[in-house]
């Protein structure tokens, strides 16, 4: 799966766009707080953005492949303090390092003063960073848009395929490609602001569509909604074991896990007749 910054060429080319124009934001706020040549300070500048779109890109890997859902609110907050740390200890000594091994270590030291404005910019390039990955699931919070499966005779269960066209396929248009997915390769579809994330074993697309829009049109023997935020393909799921108090942890065939609230999971055990 490709990073949010790499999916076409138009993002790529706005992250690289991005880094330039905070390098010479930069450059212009430093020219009156350090004195040294205009080239060295435009240097700096953009020693410093390169390093921290590198970092950006390695950010997406660690939140993507930390399995942050699996995680209480408190320890997810206890990893992003840590993970904010790092990255700016890493961001600031590098562009130090750099800048040192360029010139002299007196033309170095100074760029000292400015030391804590930078830290708390890369705090907050930080934080958007990862405000824009948006991968945690909000398994904290209590799901009431799922109700709890009620026992109804036959005759009265809605006629689903009667009311509304099932899915066969899934048209997501990415930059000037339009991709087909077809709904038995789709492995779980998790919300994301207006969008939704539908996840394959090859690639993950944006559709600009509700979960309650595929709740309604994907199969309901096969799609189960086991949180307000994820819809998950059952034929998936490779164990399923209890996770806290009264929730249920997913594990899927790709090794993926997703918390199932205990709303989703009375769904999910109906449908696999448990």
């Amino acid at each position: 799966m490709l990073q949010p910054f790499l999916e076409n060429t138009t993002k790529i080319i706005w992250y690289i766009l991005l880094w330039v124009a905070y390098a010479l934001l930069q450059s212009v706020v430093l020219c009156s707080l350090v004195t040294l040549p205009l080239e060295m300070i435009f240097l700096d500048g953009f020693v410093h953005a390169i390093i921290f779109a590198i970092l950006g890109l390695l950010l997406w890997s660690v939140i993507e492949y930390g399995n942050y859902a699996v995680l209480t609110l408190y320890q997810r907050m206890i990893n992003y303090i840590g993970l904010a740390l790092l990255t700016i200890t890493i961001w600031l000594g590098a562009g130090y390092g750099l800048f040192y091994l360029i010139y002299s270590p007196d033309l170095a030291l100074k760029f000292v003063p400015v030391l804590p404005i930078r830290a708390f910019i890369g705090l907050l390039i930080y934080l958007l960073i990862i405000h824009r990955f948006r991968f945690q699931l909000p398994i904290e919070e209590e799901d009431t848009d799922i109700p709890a499966p009620v026992e109804v005779s036959e005759d009265a269960k809605p006629k689903k395929v009667a009311e509304t066209e099932l899915l066969e396929r899934v048209a997501v248009k990415s930059g000037s490609k339009i991709h087909v997915v077809m709904v038995p390769e789709i492995i779980y579809l998790q919300a994301d602001g207006d969008y939704v994330q539908i996840f394959t074993e090859q690639a993950k697309f944006l559709k600009e569509q509700t979960m309650k829009y595929f709740e309604e049109h994907l199969p309901d023997n096969q799609f189960v909604r086991v949180h307000r935020s994820v819809i998950v393909n059952v034929e998936m799921i490779s164990r399923i074991e209890l996770y806290e108090k009264q929730s249920q942890l997913l594990t899927l065939k790709t090794g993926q896990q997703i918390k199932a609230s205990p709303a989703g999971y009375k769904a999910l055990r109906a449908v696999l007749n448990l």
